[in-house]
């Protein structure tokens, strides 16, 4: 499957690992933590809601979600 799988995390139906933002300039305090994932950045908010992830892959965030009993 051609399927990226920082869009499954966030869209998928499972929940594997609690997703969070901070601000760029707390990223000092959690750099090289490994309880944390680091899964990309945030554009800024004039720029639209973008993830721009490790591979510098631009994804739009938008309300989506997983819906076990959809007949979909």
């Amino acid at each position: 499957f051609n399927i990226d799988s920082t869009t499954v995390a966030i869209n998928g139906g499972e929940d594997y690992e609690l997703l969070f933002t901070i601000k760029m300039e707390d990223f000092d305090k959690i750099k090289g933590n490994p309880n944390f994932t680091i899964i990309g950045h945030m554009t800024q908010e004039s720029e639209g809601i973008h993830l721009i992830t490790r591979a510098n892959t631009k994804i739009e965030l938008r309300a989506r979600g997983w819906n076990a009993l959809s007949e979909d």
